[in-house]
């Protein structure tokens, strides 16, 4: 028995049973994409980014950036990431507070400054490309193998608050960089739990990588970003880009999984 592909194969029939009746198994192909595969300008590129930086933690709640997207649009001109470098972090932050009548306390801890520093700060990034070939081609260079794969996400998070390693990777694989999966809290949980990583983001990156090669015999098609997917809708419950919640199901998951593969050991 291959334990990768058999884990792979069991989520992706789990997922397959928990699916919501307004749903069937091509419905789920658009989630294994990519929200902004087909980008085409480095603004594209600079709006995943700002996106990605509000995923921490508690942070979409506050910042609500796919409700509040227009008004981001108007208050950031129009996301121009040429404007936005030319100003401060505070410009940005104080433009925040009065825009949407924040009354947090204001400190540099509050989760407004700190994504107003990741906007500041992917504003500058961004300005480093003449132009968004000249960004696909410095995202090449990295797409050699594993070790060299891992330090893109590394170098990002060094220059961009807010920014770490499981959110870079985030911006990648939403890029539809799929050799890219996010190795946040839900997907360490199943990966150090079904013994398939060390509790640490680069091990389970590695580890989803690895699991990705495996299941090429089984399936050609199965990339590091499906496989993170089909763990993150079975972990959420959040069928987003249909506006479909069904509650969370990973702890549920992770029991089953260990049973089949007892089963396959006994």
């Amino acid at each position: 028995m291959n334990k990768n592909v058999e884990i792979y194969k069991c989520a992706y029939e789990y997922l397959l049973k928990i699916l919501p009746d307004q749903l069937n198994e091509n419905g789920l192909e658009k989630y294994f994409k990519g929200d902004r595969a087909k980008f085409t300008s480095l603004k594209d590129v600079f709006i995943q980014i700002i996106h990605s930086a509000q995923n921490y933690q508690r942070m979409p709640n506050v910042i609500k950036f796919d409700e509040r997207y227009n008004e981001f649009k108007r208050i950031l001109y129009d996301y121009d990431y040429k404007i936005i470098a030319g100003m401060t972090v505070n410009d940005l932050y104080h433009i925040f507070r009065k825009e949407f009548n924040i009354t947090s306390e204001d400190t540099k801890r509050n989760s407004w400054y700190k994504w107003s520093k990741s906007v500041f700060d992917a504003a500058k990034f961004i300005n480093n490309f003449k132009d968004v070939d000249d960004f696909k081609r410095f995202v090449n260079l990295y797409d050699y193998n594993t070790v060299t794969r891992i330090s893109l996400p590394l170098l990002i998070s060094s220059k961009i608050s807010g920014i770490g390693f499981a959110l870079a990777c985030d911006m990648l694989k939403e890029l539809g960089y799929l050799n890219y999966p996010k190795p946040d809290v839900h997907i360490i949980d199943i990966f150090v739990q079904l013994n398939l990583a060390d509790e640490n983001p680069i091990s389970v990156f590695e580890a989803v990588v690895k699991m990705a090669a495996d299941c090429t015999v089984y399936n050609n098609s199965v990339t590091p970003y499906k496989i993170d997917k089909i763990l993150w809708l079975i972990s959420s419950g959040k069928f987003y880009l249909d506006g479909i919640t069904i509650g969370r199901n990973k702890e549920n998951f992770i029991a089953y999984m260990k049973n089949i593969l007892d089963e396959k050991v006994s």
